[in-house]
């Protein structure tokens, strides 16, 4: 409950309007309780106003994460508060004090981009990711709760750019979804998603763009689009496609072509002469979780022709490349 008082008032009558304020809101939760539905009271501050809403919601038992049973209060809300109405402000993961992290760990990096030198293209505009995120790497622990780490070297990039990916509609509060185990999306997809349990569930077995894409619908309501590139250099010739996606969605995208996976957090592109650089984040790190080891070299820009750990150029001219373009909800 929030209440407000004069700064010229007595701390007497800021105690009684909060006693009031309880007791209407435990008389309120007490009728829904009632009812049969579960009662959630809580307490958000969105970007733009200068104190917080106290909010009420009646959710149906086992609720998903956009919580439907509450949107048509939510989309009033938002239309008497002023508040857009293409973005989630008000569901109960928006709590103060939520925090937004889905149980993610105190170490993990949260847009290590941010500080970056410029990519050093003459003439570019910069299209980035919006929002913050979590860095996932090889050798981390997998799942919410894991301390110990997890050995995916040299399989579970697509995984970890899917952890980085889930973890940007958590902290844009588009979902509570925690951070899943390599093994728990595996099950996902093949529960959920069509996928044959013998060559992937328990298995170091590879995923695609496709893939992450199937998980995100079924697991978070999220849309994706996709780019197949025939080449290594179509990627390059893209860019402007690429910018727009940034501009309009500001999702971080999956790019898998090869034996790799990368995450793009952006992109510089110069409309006059075609040249790009790509704003890229390696899963194939194995280091501690520093910014000192990490950039530029495995969070940094880079040209189509830079090279991989693996000796390659990053995009090749003789593999084929899909991209996965999360799209972001349009939605209260």
């Amino acid at each position: 409950v929030v209440v407000q008082s004069r700064r010229d008032g007595s701390l007497g009558a800021a105690a009684a309007a909060l006693q009031r304020a309880l007791a209407e809101q435990a008389a309120s939760l007490g009728g829904l309780l009632k009812a049969g539905v579960a009662p959630v009271a809580c307490a958000v501050l969105p970007e733009g106003l200068a104190v917080p809403v106290c909010l009420e919601y009646a959710l149906a038992a086992g609720e998903e994460a956009s919580e439907p049973s509450a949107r048509p209060l939510r989309e009033r809300l938002h239309a008497q508060l002023g508040l857009p109405l293409d973005r989630p402000l008000l569901r109960t993961c928006n709590a103060l004090g939520g925090g937004g992290g889905g149980g993610a760990p105190a170490y993990l990096l949260r847009s290590p981009h941010e500080g970056l030198a410029p990519s050093g293209l003459a003439g570019g505009v910069v299209s980035l990711v919006q929002g913050e995120y979590e860095y996932y790497h090889y050798l981390q622990p997998t799942g919410t709760g894991r301390t110990d780490k997890y050995d995916d070297n040299g399989w579970g990039c697509a995984y970890r750019s899917l952890q980085s990916i889930i973890s940007w509609f958590r902290l844009q509060r588009y979902t509570s979804h925690p951070n899943p185990s390599h093994y728990q999306i595996q099950k996902t997809l093949v529960d959920h998603c069509g996928q044959e349990a013998d060559g992937l569930l328990g298995k170091r077995t590879w995923l695609g763009s496709q893939d992450l894409g199937f998980y995100l619908e079924h697991a978070l309501g999220v849309q994706c689009r996709f780019l197949s590139c025939a080449s290594g250099h179509d990627i390059a010739a893209n860019a402007r496609q690429l910018a727009r996606h940034f501009e309009s969605q500001g999702t971080p995208v999956m790019i898998g072509g090869g034996e790799l996976a990368f995450t793009l957090l952006g992109v510089d592109f110069n409309e006059r002469t075609g040249e790009a650089r790509f704003l890229i984040m390696d899963p194939h790190y194995v280091g501690p979780d520093e910014l000192s080891q990490i950039r530029p070299k495995w969070v940094g820009w880079k040209s189509q022709d830079s090279t991989t750990h693996l000796g390659t150029k990053l995009f090749q001219q003789g593999e084929l490349y899909n991209l996965c373009l999360p799209q972001r909800p349009s939605c209260v």
